[in-house]
């Protein structure tokens, strides 16, 4: 009796089918018709997805599960439409509010314990992998996540009377290129970059 297919192995057979023309457009990236890959803006990385061999290749090394599955998803998923231009918090956008809690929720935490009281190196690695300054809390940047899910975190420092804060925000319209599950892959995957980012 064969294995039955992973959920991975399922999205590469999606991915697989489709035309590499729509698949680019919709999802505004490269395809590479030599090399049969998908090139693809991963926060602030450049990643190429490879469906025939079923491989992501991050610049680096393996990147984890992560890069792959959130890649492959938004290929599949991304519609062909800009970025609604407002930014919100995950729980406002559709089914946000049930999905994002407790296990679910946005990486937050971690960031201001990395960069509560650094908002020097906040801005460096913001910068570094591309993030783009606004203007909130203490400091603030954009970050194209991916070509079609902007990002913005925003860090409010550690002071006498308040400990460290951080807030992610996501277009409203985020939930209409990736599923909640992916989305929250994916702020992890910026999460880890940015931290990463500020150790270099």
């Amino acid at each position: 009796m064969a294995d039955k297919p992973g959920p991975m192995d399922v999205l590469w057979q999606r991915l697989k089918a489709e035309t590499p023309e729509a698949v680019a457009r919709r999802a505004a990236v490269e395809f590479d018709a030599a090399g049969q890959a998908y090139v693809v803006p991963l926060c602030g990385q450049v990643v190429r997805v490879l469906p025939a061999a079923k491989r992501v290749e991050v610049p680096g090394g393996p990147g984890g599960y992560e890069p792959p599955l959130v890649c492959v998803q938004y290929l599949l998923t991304a519609q062909d439409e800009p970025p609604a231009g407002e930014r919100v918090s995950p729980r406002s956008i559709p089914s946000g509010d049930f999905f994002f809690r407790g296990p679910h929720d946005f990486p937050t935490e971690r960031l201001a314990t990395a960069f509560g009281d650094r908002v020097e190196a906040f801005c460096r690695a913001s910068e570094k992998i591309g993030g783009q300054p606004v203007a909130a809390g203490d400091a603030a940047y954009e970050f194209a996540a991916l070509p079609r899910v902007p990002m913005t975190i925003i860090l409010w420092q550690t002071d006498e009377e308040f400990p460290a804060r951080v807030q992610m925000l996501v277009d409203r319209g985020a939930h209409r290129q990736l599923p909640l599950d992916a989305l929250l892959v994916l702020a992890h995957v910026l999460a880890k970059r940015l931290i990463a980012a500020a150790e270099m």
